[in-house]
């Protein structure tokens, strides 16, 4: 029946497939899943020859990657590398920092956002078991890593401001590097990053720094330890 009325138009739209895909953007129910309120360890899982991804466990309400990491050798100088990290699945997240390593006459580098640090100003060896992290101005962000036991290579990590020796209740964080495996008759275990509760609001800065303490180097400013490079036997985290 003849309405009376001129048809409407069709218009038929598709998304652009080059348009980046948003990782920042989350429904409201996810909000609360992004702070667990236990601790949680996520596994950096090689994506590919030059990228990483920082995983949660699958078990875990919101079981999407946290961070996208990937390296890349600064072209104006091969013998130094840039460490990217970005939110979410993709570099096209939201961008977190980066750091600069390598053997060169050009100080190291760390940035945060549109903050620019060399290395040393940015961490404070205070021995050769623990590393301050002391990167932004407040002081309730700054990070004290410390080596747990050479003979495990596991690092506990501590607000800066809290007391020595803290307990092992005032840990924010903890890392465990993956094990040479010199027999290649097992599977090498994960590299794994526990965060716990109070450490998630820090999951930022906890990742760039354990980042540049666990980059191989022979650069003079490493802050790589000797017992991380080793590589020693598996130990749970705690």
């Amino acid at each position: 029946m003849d309405s009376g009325f001129p048809p409407q138009p069709v218009i038929l739209t598709w998304p652009d497939p080059q348009a980046p895909i948003p990782t920042d953007i989350d429904p409201p129910a996810y909000e609360h899943a992004r702070m667990p309120q236990h601790g949680v360890n996520y596994t950096l899982s090689q994506g590919s020859f030059n990228t990483m991804l920082v995983l949660p466990p699958h078990t875990l309400q919101d079981s999407r990657p946290q961070y996208f990491i990937s390296v890349l050798m600064n072209c104006l100088n091969p013998h130094s590398f840039i460490t990217t990290v970005h939110r979410g699945a993709s570099e096209s997240g939201p961008y977190v920092g980066e750091f600069e390593m390598g053997i060169s006459t050009i100080p190291s580098t760390v940035t945060m956002g549109d903050c620019q640090k060399t290395l040393k100003e940015a961490i404070r060896i205070d021995n050769r078991i623990m590393w301050t992290w002391h990167f932004k101005d407040d002081l309730s962000q700054h990070l004290r890593w410390e080596l747990n036991n050479r003979n495990t290579g596991l690092f506990d990590c501590f607000l800066a401001r809290d007391q020595r020796p803290a307990p092992p209740e005032l840990k924010v964080a903890q890392f465990r590097g993956a094990p040479l495996n010199h027999k290649g008759t097992a599977r090498t275990p994960p590299t794994i990053l526990r965060i716990n509760p109070k450490g998630q609001a820090l999951f930022d800065d906890i990742l760039l720094s354990v980042l540049i303490l666990a980059a191989p180097t022979t650069s003079s400013e490493s802050a790589l330890p000797v017992a991380l490079a080793r590589r020693p036997a598996v130990v749970e985290l705690n």
